[in-house]
C-alpha cells in the first residue's frame, strides 16, 4: 500500500536535499526571479506617467504578457528542482530551458491558465470599478463578497494545475491540454494536502517581511524544493504498481 508522504516528511526531506546545493538553487531562483521582477519595474517605470484609461490597459495588457511570458521560466526552474532532487547535474542555466525546449507548450499552457484566473476575478473588477465611481454600500458588500469568491477560486485554479511544467518535462509528447487534465487527475484529493503545505510556510514569510525580504533567499528554494518533492510523491503512488 502506497502511503502519502506527511508535509512534515517532504519537509524534511527538502532540507536534507538543500545542504550543500543552496547557493547554486538561490542562484537559479534569483536569476529567474529576478529577470521578471526587473523587466516588470521598467515597464511600470515607463507607464508610470501615462494615468489615462489608455494607460492603465496598456500597462494591465503588459502584466498580462509578462505573467505569461514568467511560464518559461516556470518550466526552467521545474527543471532545475526535479535535477537536484533527483541527483541528476544541476546549473542555474537550467532555468533558461524554456527558451530552447518546449517555449510553445509553456507559453499555452500558462496563457489557459492566467484566462481562467482572470475569468473568475472578471466580477470582483466589475463590482469594484461600479464601486469607485459611486458611493454604495450595496456595491461595496458586493465588491468583498466577489473579491472573496473570486480569491477562492483562483487558488483553486492553482492549485488544480500546480504540476503542469512537473509534467510537460516527464512527459514530453503531451500537448498542452493533456498536461493540463494530468494534473487534475493527479491533484483529484491532494489539493488540501498542497493547500495546507503552503500555509504552513506563511511563518517563514513572515519572516522574510522582518527582514526586509532578505530571507526569502532562502525560503523560495525551500518551498520549490519541497514542491518538487510533492510531485514526486504524487507521481509515485499515481504510477505504482
Amino acid at each position: 500500500m502506497n502511503q502519502k508522504l506527511s508535509v512534515a516528511q517532504l519537509k524534511s526531506i527538502s532540507r536534507g536535499q538543500l545542504l550543500g546545493n543552496y547557493g547554486i538553487a538561490i542562484g537559479a531562483d534569483v536569476t529567474a526571479n529576478g529577470i521578471i521582477f526587473f523587466v516588470s519595474l521598467l515597464c511600470s517605470t515607463l507607464t508610470a506617467q501615462n494615468q489615462t484609461i489608455a494607460g492603465t490597459m496598456i500597462t494591465f495588457l503588459i502584466t498580462l504578457i509578462l505573467d505569461i511570458l514568467n511560464g518559461i521560466f516556470l518550466l526552467g526552474l521545474a527543471r532545475f528542482y526535479l535535477n537536484l532532487v533527483c541527483r541528476r547535474p544541476c546549473s542555474v542555466t537550467d532555468v533558461f530551458y524554456g527558451f530552447r525546449y518546449h517555449t510553445n507548450k509553456a507559453l499555452i499552457t500558462r496563457a489557459l491558465i492566467v484566462i481562467m484566473e482572470l475569468i473568475v476575478m472578471i466580477p470582483f473588477v466589475v463590482c469594484a470599478a461600479f464601486s469607485g465611481t459611486r458611493e454604495s454600500s450595496v456595491l461595496f458588500l458586493f465588491s468583498c463578497i466577489t473579491l472573496v469568491i473570486g480569491g477562492i477560486l483562483y487558488i483553486y485554479i492553482m492549485l488544480l494545475y500546480s504540476q503542469v511544467y512537473f509534467i510537460m518535462l516527464d512527459f514530453p509528447g503531451y500537448s498542452s491540454r493533456q498536461i493540463m487534465s494530468t494534473s487534475r487527475r493527479i491533484m483529484r484529493g491532494n489539493k488540501g494536502r498542497l493547500f495546507y503545505m503552503v500555509v504552513t510556510l506563511i511563518p517563514y514569510y513572515l519572516l522574510a517581511f522582518l527582514s526586509c525580504g532578505i530571507a526569502l533567499l532562502w525560503i523560495n528554494p525551500y518551498l520549490e524544493t519541497t514542491l518538487t518533492n510533492f510531485y514526486l510523491d504524487l507521481m509515485h503512488r499515481e504510477y505504482a504498481v
